[in-house]
């Protein structure tokens, strides 16, 4: 009797996968074709497994040198650390070294850009979220220091001077966080009402030992504050757009859940940026949180594939990266969801998904570089 099998393809390129020609069309080892637990999953050829780069490490932001030593300083002294988040984005903003070198040091959060979430989420909640993210990232903070804040007012900036000053126990203070997410305006509202107590005058050098350039503002006559240079973004969405892009890419207003509800292999295009997909598992409805002109196109990701690539190709896709027109300048992750209840697959600087826990697998394309997370609920 005849025995009849399935022709397996490349789920990328679509070309009948083969282990005998390393150099033909559809090439893969046959110790990955072969695997017999993964039958009924997806496979790719080698060459699109190497293009599209599937992998389970996101890309941390870049260190600029001497900022590990700086921070060693602040280990040293017993300083406060003042971390100025993106409320809306800054998951994968984090950098393992930092978190290491400033591990068990005092820590005040300042969540900036409160007002590009909606105001219906107790700030409570959010608190515990900030939080445990802090930790998560090796950073150990508890909800009571993290302040919520849109940094548009001297109001709040007075009263987080304040916590400062209670919090540092005439120790330093070392401003750091990600580029973007507010430390500036914060010095400059800072700075209105700053009074020099001290013999020192404020100064802006490069940071004994290092070519970083540091604002050192004296809070007594043995210590200051030291304004650091901002974690570059580079791993962030936000680093792939050029001005007119970004102002459509990232939220000026609180963001809004749109409803999504996928079925196995339903994916959706977020305009020219992020592909995410139902890769595996139940039906399930998917809420995205993003900035309100972002376009959404869903389809079956067998379709919608060669769609959102050829629209990149001819330039039809806004928003848009720099220098993004086909599969080899994105990277996919692959997520298998374990824990239940309400969760998040995130794209670093451009918004995040929200949906329950129920076993599933979903896959993630983004820009080169660029990072994801997965988390329990930022909303619920």
């Amino acid at each position: 009797m005849s025995e009849m099998s399935m022709v397996r393809r490349c789920y990328s390129c679509g070309a009948i996968l083969q282990s005998e020609d390393k150099d033909a069309e559809g090439y893969i080892k046959p110790e990955v074709l072969n695997q017999e637990h993964r039958v009924g999953e997806v496979y790719f050829c080698d060459k699109c497994y190497t293009e599209q780069s599937y992998s389970l490490t996101p890309t941390q932001p870049s260190l600029e040198e001497g900022y590990l030593s700086m921070l060693e300083d602040a280990q040293a002294s017993d300083a406060l650390i003042v971390y100025v988040i993106d409320a809306f984005s800054f998951e994968a903003s984090f950098v393992k070294e930092v978190a290491e070198t400033i591990q068990g040091l005092p820590i005040l959060v300042i969540a900036n850009k409160r007002d590009l979430l909606p105001k219906s989420v107790k700030d409570e909640t959010l608190k515990i979220y900030f939080a445990h993210r802090f930790r998560a990232s090796g950073i150990y903070a508890n909800p009571e220091d993290v302040v919520l804040t849109t940094l548009s007012s001297n109001s709040d900036v007075l009263e987080i001077a304040k916590m400062i000053e209670e919090r540092r126990r005439r120790h330093d203070v070392y401003i750091i966080g990600a580029a973007g997410a507010g430390k500036t305006f914060f010095l400059n509202a800072y700075l209105r009402s700053y009074k020099n107590s001290s013999s020192q005058e404020i100064s802006l050098s490069n940071y004994p030992g290092t070519d970083l350039r540091v604002m050192q503002i004296p809070l007594d006559n043995s210590s200051m504050m030291y304004d650091t240079p901002g974690i570059p973004t580079d791993n962030s969405v936000t680093s792939r757009m050029d001005s007119a892009n970004l102002r459509v890419a990232y939220p000026s207003t609180p963001v809004k859940a749109r409803l999504l509800s996928f079925i196995e292999k339903d994916a959706v295009a977020i305009g020219g940026l992020a592909i995410f997909e139902l890769l595996k598992g139940e039906r399930t409805a998917v809420k995205f949180y993003g900035a309100d002109g972002l376009t959404l196109k869903k389809k079956q990701a067998e379709k919608l594939s060669p769609i959102f690539f050829k629209g990149l190709e001819k330039g039809d896709l806004k928003p848009a990266g720099i220098n993004l027109k086909d599969r080899s300048d994105f990277d996919a992750f692959d997520i298998v969801v374990e824990e239940k209840g309400a969760r998040d697959i995130g794209i670093e600087g451009l918004g995040w998904f929200a949906f329950e826990g129920k076993s599933q697998t979903f896959r993630v394309i983004v820009p080169k570089g660029v990072s994801i997370y997965t988390s329990r609920a930022k909303i619920k």
